[in-house]
């Protein structure tokens, strides 16, 4: 059942060596959001967290943001001046979040994650993670 995850599927080729890193994790992101915006209870757990998500992944050069904005998630490449909050990580430690080897909020206890912006502000960017990924493991497995 799991191996019908798309997002599985994808996980699979994501290597931090690889050449192709960026072009994966751009897969990922946008299987993500067209997931979270085309699935009814996950629209409406979007309503409330309304902000802009900078992502920075440092050995990768790949910075990308999303933006909840009435119950919808954007995603775009590159900085967006206007995000108040930050995550900078490495490709190593967002495999393994994805991989569900580790969970973000280890990987910042332990340092391995920088954020600049505010306390809540983290603690919905977590939760949007968590949503998203309660509703794959409750659908296909993952």
């Amino acid at each position: 059942m799991a191996a019908q995850n798309p997002i599985n599927s994808i996980l699979r080729d994501l290597d931090k060596d690889s050449p192709k890193f960026d072009y994966v994790l751009d897969k990922i992101i946008k299987a993500v959001v067209k997931i979270m915006n085309n699935t009814e209870e996950l629209k409406e757990e979007l309503i409330g967290f309304d902000d802009i998500y900078q992502t920075n992944v440092i050995d990768a050069n790949f910075d990308y943001w999303l933006e909840v904005s009435d119950g919808k998630l954007s995603y775009k490449k590159g900085t967006n001046p206007k995000a108040l909050f930050k995550i900078i990580i490495n490709k190593d430690i967002i495999i393994q979040i994805l991989k569900n080897e580790v969970s973000g909020t280890d990987a910042f206890m332990k340092g391995k994650i920088n954020i600049e912006g505010s306390l809540s502000q983290g603690l919905r960017y977590i939760k949007l993670f968590r949503i998203f990924v309660k509703y794959l493991r409750k659908k296909n497995g993952f």
